[in-house]
């Protein structure tokens, strides 16, 4: 009953916040959304893992040259009334030249499809992987955005004076990762970075949309959103390390990148690329003192998309190398990941098959993610799909015994 007054609570207050703030509208607030239901089994003992109901309301209205947009989000999972969320909520100004954003919002960066490369300014929702639609892997941050313009260029400026980290799945979460070290160690709380001027974070873009291509250079001196963890205390025994304590740690690191993309004939061609520095990579306890190396390195993926016969394909690669690489570190020095992505439409462009896969070349292993939508009018849509992990290790392999499959139903208004 709480939940639920809470949830009732949270609407109210989205739907007053904007009713005051169109007062003074010229076209008056705009309200609309999705309701979704959604029910999912893992294949391997049709044990439920997707149980879960969502109502997302997005509102906005305008007046002159203000605006006003929040997105408040309400889930049941598993028959729970979860606490409301607000995904997005902030005032924009705009003029001739700029446009300025204040609150939380999202801020989407880069090329890729799936891969984060560029796209440094927003945390990710990890908790079920890469589970969820990537629209919902993306957490909104809270601060500034001032956007410039002059022609076929801009400048994108961001602050965010509180920091956001990445939700990650819990220690009995299906989607909980296998951890770097030889044995379970004992995990202290981390220290999150506080609100304060020192602690804020700082982000940069600049951009070129040309008739032939369009090209983004990208710079951020930020907070790592993904933790490390520092050994705070360890012991031997007969058989080696005995006991190990660690402390998830928050760190700066800063980031320079890319991102580039054009038309070729047939083919759009796309390239994006960072480099990192002073990352941390988790290492053998009994070699390094912290549990870590500090170590620069680059990502970079090039990729392509086209049509034959009416059928859409997507294709990236992707490698990842640290820089002055150490035998004792947990990740190997290159990685190699590709993804594919072919789409197809039937009955009128009603019907949409689609399978997108993430391929690790090292372990190797696959994630494999078929989908089939089905939009019975403009507002009802009707999907099925499934997600299939290949290898028995990796960051897809590892999850090889979470194959699943699910339905649902999604209602636009």
């Amino acid at each position: 009953m709480q939940k639920t007054r809470l949830v009732a609570a949270s609407v109210a207050f989205a739907l007053a916040t904007a009713g005051i703030f169109s007062l003074a509208a010229e076209d008056g607030v705009l309200l609309h959304g999705y309701g979704r239901s959604k029910v999912g089994a893992l294949l391997e003992d049709g044990s439920w893992f997707i149980s879960e109901n969502t109502l997302d309301l997005r509102l906005s209205c305008e007046t002159g040259d203000a605006a006003f947009y929040a997105n408040p989000v309400l889930y049941e999972r598993a028959g729970e009334v979860q606490l409301p969320e607000l995904r997005e909520a902030y005032i924009e100004l705009g003029g001739d030249a700029f446009d300025l954003r204040v609150g939380k919002q999202q801020i989407i960066w880069g090329k890729g499809d799936g891969v984060f490369i560029t796209d440094i300014v927003s945390p990710k929702d990890l908790s079920q992987f890469l589970i969820p639609d990537f629209e919902e892997l993306r957490l909104a941050v809270t601060g500034a955005r001032l956007d410039l313009y002059a022609g076929a260029h801009g400048l994108e400026l961001v602050w965010l004076p509180w920091f956001t980290k990445t939700i990650t799945p819990g220690a009995t979460s299906l989607w909980a990762p296998a951890m770097p070290f030889p044995i379970t160690p004992t995990f202290v709380n981390a220290d999150i970075p506080e609100f304060a001027l020192a602690s804020g974070e700082y982000f940069a873009k600049y951009a070129f949309m040309g008739k032939a291509f369009d090209l983004s250079l990208t710079g951020g001196w930020f907070w790592n959103d993904t933790p490390s963890y520092a050994v705070l205390a360890k012991t031997l025994g007969a058989g080696g390390l005995a006991s190990l304590t660690v402390e998830p740690e928050y760190y700066r690191t800063v980031s320079a990148g890319y991102a580039l993309s054009g038309s070729v004939g047939p083919f759009v061609l796309r390239s994006e690329g960072a480099w990192y520095g002073d990352r941390r990579f988790q290492g053998n306890p009994m070699v390094y003192a912290d549990g870590y190396a500090e170590k620069n390195a680059i990502q970079y993926l090039v990729g392509t998309d086209f049509s034959v016969a009416g059928i859409n394909f997507g294709m990236q690669f992707i490698q990842d190398f640290i820089l002055d690489h150490e035998e004792d570190l947990v990740e190997d020095r290159i990685q190699n990941t590709a993804t594919f992505v072919v789409v197809k439409t039937f009955l009128r462009e009603t019907l949409t098959v689609e399978l997108f896969s993430y391929v690790g070349f090292d372990a190797p292993d696959a994630l494999i993610k078929p989908k089939l939508t089905w939009d019975v009018s403009d507002a009802l849509e009707i999907f099925a799909g499934a997600y299939i992990f290949l290898g028995d290790s990796g960051d897809f392999g590892q999850y090889d015994g979470n194959d699943g499959g699910y339905i649902g139903a999604k209602m636009s208004f």
